[in-house]
């Protein structure tokens, strides 16, 4: 396996996006099926950037202080938490369509360790 950047990912996560909306779009032809599948991906793309942000800051500062373990990083999950639930009560989604659009930033970080497996530009070991 190579090692692969955050910023990979999010162009990946980005280009799976939007593939996948108007791939569900225009195969699957429902509203709610759409915005069931790009409400849920762009809920988890901006989590991914959240995350990444705060992990960034923590690093950078060199110290992890107790006010950014006990209140940011639960205050983000209690966030998501939140949106989430206001999403699944009201709004009439399909499930099965939400959970492929949760599912996005994982598939985008299969897709960015496997992308140079099939590549052919990408150098080959030699024995």
């Amino acid at each position: 396996m190579r090692e692969i950047t955050v910023n990979q990912v999010e162009r990946c996560n980005l280009a799976i996006f939007i593939l996948g909306s108007i791939a569900v779009a225009v195969i699957i032809r429902d509203v709610m099926a759409f915005f069931s599948f790009a409400v849920a991906s762009a809920i988890v793309i901006f989590n991914f950037r959240l995350l990444k942000n705060i992990i960034a800051k923590l690093v950078l500062k060199q110290e992890i202080g107790k006010k950014d373990l006990l209140i940011t990083l639960p205050l983000k999950f209690i966030l998501l938490l939140g949106i989430l639930t206001v999403i699944v009560v009201y709004g009439n989604i399909k499930p099965v369509y939400f959970l492929m659009g949760l599912s996005t930033v994982f598939v985008s970080i299969l897709v960015s360790q496997l992308l140079p497996v099939f590549s052919s530009s990408s150098p080959k070991e030699t024995r």
